[in-house]
């Protein structure tokens, strides 16, 4: 009878160390990060207990239930360093080594929690806070079980998350604010990734072909992918047929604007204040 070998320090999970070397990795900072990584690793591998699941939920299986308690998961992925969650209860694409699943996504406070296709394992697993948050990265929830009902695991990590996603109704003050306050942060968010140049380009094609911010920057992919989250190419076909305003003109523009872009006027004070702003250079 062949022995098993007993695996190198370096290749264990956290869950697999004795209290000896628990000791040893707490004191080698190199080998705990190595030893984090396995562990993360391991959370983003389909279990037997969740392909069981998603082969008896095919995509839309859970779609038209409108009591939460009756909607189940398959995981619960979250970021440690922030109100960050994405949680699958079906799979919406398999192939070509990317697993993608359906859920409800949190990733900004201000906006609150939407359904949609999630990232995929692959690009969560490869998210990293960076040195400053000690190399963290996305997380599986070990607490989350699968087949947990969607009203317990959003119970337990935001109430409020039943009003966003449609399953209690909340009552506003003023509808058309509570509309302008989650456009204006995606405006900001826009402005986050993009030079001014470019910004102002942008604002100024939203407001002259009537356009909506979400069909040339994509929310749910700022976070995990800010280099791609922003469509510049539309911006590179319309201004090859059309002029760029003056400066004038421009702020009339941002005056005359609807909702959308109105709700990002004092984002752009710069403007109204600096004549000077070259507003004919090339993107």
């Amino acid at each position: 009878m062949s022995e098993i070998k007993e695996k190198p320090l370096w290749e264990k999970t956290q869950y697999e160390l004795n209290e000896y070397e628990r000791h040893i990795v707490d004191d080698d900072d190199e080998l705990y990060l190595k030893i984090y990584n396995n562990t993360v690793d391991g959370m983003f591998t389909i279990t037997p207990e969740m392909r069981k699941f998603m082969d008896s939920h095919p995509y839309g299986s859970q779609g038209d239930i409108e009591d939460p308690k009756d909607i189940h998961v398959i995981a619960h992925y979250f970021n440690p360093v922030c109100n960050q969650d994405w949680i699958a209860t079906e799979v919406s694409y398999e192939g070509e080594g990317q697993t993608i699943f359906y859920g409800c996504v949190r990733l900004f406070d201000d906006i609150g929690w939407e359904w949609g296709d999630l990232p995929s394992l692959e690009e969560l697993s490869k998210i990293n806070m960076g040195p400053q948050f000690g190399y963290l990265r996305i997380e599986k929830d070990i607490s989350v079980n699968v087949g947990d009902s969607l009203y317990d695991v959003l119970n337990a990590i935001d109430s409020d998350a039943l009003y966003d996603l449609g399953f209690k109704h909340r009552e506003y003050k003023n509808d058309e604010d509570d509309l302008l306050n989650i456009e204006k942060q995606k405006y900001e968010l826009m402005k986050s990734v993009l030079d001014e140049d470019t910004y102002n380009k942008a604002m100024y094609y939203l407001y002259a072909t009537e356009s909506d911010i979400d069909d040339i920057f994509d929310v749910d992919r700022f976070y995990y992918d800010q280099d791609n989250c922003f469509d510049e190419q539309v911006l590179d076909d319309y201004y090859k047929d059309h002029d760029y305003p003056d400066h004038d003109a421009l702020v009339e523009a941002f005056l005359s604007a609807d909702v959308g872009v109105s709700a990002d006027i004092d984002l752009t004070n710069d403007i109204f204040k600096d004549n000077s702003m070259d507003f004919g250079k090339e993107m």
